[in-house]
């Protein structure tokens, strides 16, 4: 009668076939005249990277901090904010946020919004603007396109008002933050006393 153990079925065997298999696999994925099938079955790339090379530097459509942020949504309609608000006031004038061809200028709930392709597949959003006119055809990056109107987030307030400035990328809608060229950098401030605010 034997005293070993049989070796678990689901436990993988130690020695040189495994290897030898995967390096076989990996040569034939890459020689010349490989089947269809082996590429085919190679896991697809990121998108992140080629994404940051043609969205193209987006300037600041006005000047103003940035009072609400991007927020990905929970899903195709799940709540989210699919874009940056910046602080502004009405009246203000907005400026084209890349260059490129105006896709749609009009009314949305009353008020006018501008979209431009600047580049294949990528589509920057501002609104809502006061003019009835809004651009038409090729426009330049940080020339005019309308002005801040009220009515996006709260209440203006002694004429404050929110512009929002969304980025798409293939029908997607991504962070336009992470593609500014000159959006507000973040700023230490002195305290008034040694080791933090008086009374934290």
């Amino acid at each position: 009668m034997s005293t070993t153990c049989p070796e678990p079925a689901g436990r993988p065997r130690r020695g040189w076939a495994p290897f030898a298999l995967a390096l076989l696999l990996t040569v034939g994925a890459f020689a010349p005249g490989a089947a269809p099938a082996a590429v085919a079955e190679r896991p697809a790339p990121s998108t992140a990277a080629p994404d940051r090379l043609r969205v193209p530097p987006l300037w600041m459509p006005l000047a103003g901090a940035v009072v609400r942020g991007f927020d990905a949504r929970a899903g195709p309609y799940g709540p989210g904010h699919r874009g940056i608000d910046v602080a502004g006031s009405v009246g203000q004038v907005v400026r084209a946020p890349a260059a490129g061809t105006v896709v749609f200028a009009g009314p949305v709930a009353g008020t006018t919004w501008v979209s431009i392709r600047a580049a294949p597949g990528v589509v920057v959003t501002v609104g809502p603007l006061l003019d009835e006119e809004a651009p038409e055809g090729r426009v330049r990056a940080r020339a005019p396109v309308g002005r801040v109107a009220p009515g996006h987030g709260p209440g203006p307030v002694g004429g404050a008002a929110r512009l929002h400035l969304s980025l798409r990328v293939d029908g997607e809608y991504v962070d336009p933050l992470a593609y500014l060229v000159d959006r507000p950098r973040p700023r230490l401030a002195p305290l008034p006393a040694p080791g933090g605010l008086p009374g934290a």
